[in-house]
């Protein structure tokens, strides 16, 4: 069986990826909302949310807990002064940008647990969902959700 593995781990490895990957980058544990009270942001910043855990009965009958994880995470960036807000190809472009850093970086952090021997099972899709906020039209957002399970607990008989 895969090692075992908690959220905090998980997390702390999400921002050592986020912030090696990024050169940087900011990244928060918390809620979206929260975005406006980080008053020094240091861009592209991840916001990571609180997951959605599960386990099944049946992992619970068997004492080996398999964790069922769902995650949600935002990325902000700044449009560049070079670029035009109301350009939409030069702003399409921008986002496919910021998505291919959300990929590489999902990329270094998930191949580290198969590295290290764990085994993360992916669970649905990562659905990306492309954001301009209203209040600030320089400001762009990445939605991204995605699943999957991790062993969390063997409890021995």
């Amino acid at each position: 069986m895969s090692g075992i593995i908690k959220s905090n781990e998980i997390v702390d490895q999400m921002k050592i990826a986020w912030t090696s990957q990024t050169g940087g980058g900011g990244f928060h544990f918390g809620n979206p909302q929260e975005v406006d009270d980080i008053h020094s942001k240091t861009l592209p910043l991840m916001v990571i949310n609180s997951p959605q855990m599960s386990i099944s009965i049946d992992s619970w009958k068997k004492n080996t807990i398999l964790q069922n994880s769902n995650w949600t995470l935002s990325v902000y960036e700044n449009l560049p002064s070079k670029y035009n807000v109301t350009d939409d190809l030069k702003i399409l472009e921008f986002w496919d940008t910021m998505e291919n850093k959300v990929l590489e970086w999902f990329y270094v952090w998930f191949y580290y647990y198969e590295t290290q021997g764990h085994e993360l099972d992916m669970t649905s899709q990562i659905q990306i969902t492309r954001l301009k906020e209203s209040s600030n039209d320089r400001l762009l957002s990445l939605k991204i959700t995605f699943g999957f399970n991790y062993f969390r607990y063997c409890r021995t008989i």
